[in-house]
């Protein structure tokens, strides 16, 4: 008789593919055993989960964050979602819960955990969510993955154990190494706003590249500007007088990049945002990086990620406000001039990744369920 493991949560991907990541490994480690999720229509793992071919079951639940009206609505669901969840469990009648995070996680963990079902949780970012911080009270175990986090959750048994990555991109990973550009060979940049492109990053970074003059000569910049907000960057790459182009050197803008991992190899520097995610990603190719955290994120938490990276010197943080002045442009000339502080940056992000991190979990999980 097969046994289950539920992945609770998601929203977004930052949530729900360290999750995705974990039940591949359970998947690839374990017999006999299904693995489902629960989310919501909402969020990113109605569209992703049912192309992974795994079952997703949905709840009716919306977040506390924020003020007004959707605070308020959110707050007159959570009786329903507590009904809902505990029907859900009933049903589904998992081993092992994991939360990820995000708005469906909340309910059907704290549940099951009511319901003397085995849970756990991941926290991708160093400043924890509501929803984790929550449930670190009835949780039995609580994988993180910064140091940093240990204080919120000061009754768990907590390990630091990194972010899982999906095992397509970890083995690429795992058989890559970086090296910086030979006297010569053009610097590559990638320039990453997430998935979705960033507005800011799109308005600001193309003037930086520009405005270093002819040292881009010797630049290859790839820029993932997204589906929404791009024409403002494609117009200061290519739009000089006369069609001339403002970037003297090579540069691609893209929607989207499908085969991140090829990107990664073909990259000596990253410009991007501090998510979970993208910095897992980052550290398992071992880049060097300027990070640019998104002052929106809640809690502030890419601001804290990306210190937890440059105060080891793994990345360089430019907040989103200094985009504005020469700071970006100065720190790129050094970089350009000085490759060797390239190599060194990349070999401390190479020494912070936690490749392991996803089969780890994925272990403890399944000795749990024997318990």
């Amino acid at each position: 008789m097969s046994r289950r493991v539920v992945i609770a949560g998601g929203g977004t991907g930052g949530h729900l593919f360290p999750g995705v990541a974990v039940a591949e490994e359970i998947g690839r480690l374990g017999e006999d055993i299904e693995v489902s999720f629960v989310g919501t229509e909402r969020g990113i793992e109605s569209r992703v989960i049912p192309r992974l071919g795994y079952q997703l079951d949905l709840m009716d639940v919306q977040g506390l964050k924020g003020g007004g009206i959707g605070k308020l609505k959110g707050a007159l669901k959570l009786p329903v979602a507590g009904l809902e969840a505990m029907a859900l469990v009933r049903k589904l009648k998992p081993s092992l819960v994991v939360s990820v995070g995000g708005y469906a996680a909340g309910p059907f963990t704290m549940c099951a955990a009511v319901m003397g079902v085995p849970t756990v949780l991941l926290e991708q970012n160093s400043v924890p969510g509501v929803t984790n911080r929550a449930l670190g009270k009835v949780v039995k175990r609580a994988f993180l993955t910064y140091e940093e986090s240990k204080g919120f959750f000061p009754g768990s048994s907590v390990e630091v154990v990194g972010n899982p990555l999906r095992r397509d991109l970890l083995d690429r990973a795992n058989s890559f190494t970086y090296k910086a550009p030979k006297p010569g060979e053009k610097l590559k940049i990638m320039v990453l706003g997430g998935s979705g492109g960033s507005l800011a990053l799109n308005q600001q970074i193309p003037g930086a590249l520009c405005d270093l003059g002819e040292l881009a000569k010797g630049l290859k910049v790839t820029h993932q500007i997204g589906k929404q907000n791009g024409d403002l960057a494609r117009e200061v790459y290519f739009g000089g007088e006369e069609g001339a182009p403002n970037f003297a050197g090579e540069v691609e803008v893209v929607e989207f990049i499908e085969d991140m991992a090829s990107a990664y190899e073909d990259t000596h520097l990253m410009i991007c945002r501090a998510g979970a995610t993208t910095i897992a990603e980052v550290l398992a190719f071992g880049l060097p990086a300027i990070y640019i955290p998104f002052p929106g994120a809640a809690d502030d938490h890419q601001t804290s990620n990306a210190l937890a990276l440059t105060e080891q010197g793994a990345g360089v943080m430019v907040p989103q406000s200094d985009l504005e002045t020469s700071r970006l442009q100065r720190l790129l000339e050094g970089l350009i001039q000085n490759p060797e502080s390239l190599a060194n940056m990349a070999t401390r992000a190479r020494a912070l990744g936690r490749p392991e991190a996803g089969e780890q979990i994925a272990r403890e999980c399944l000795a749990l369920m024997k318990k």
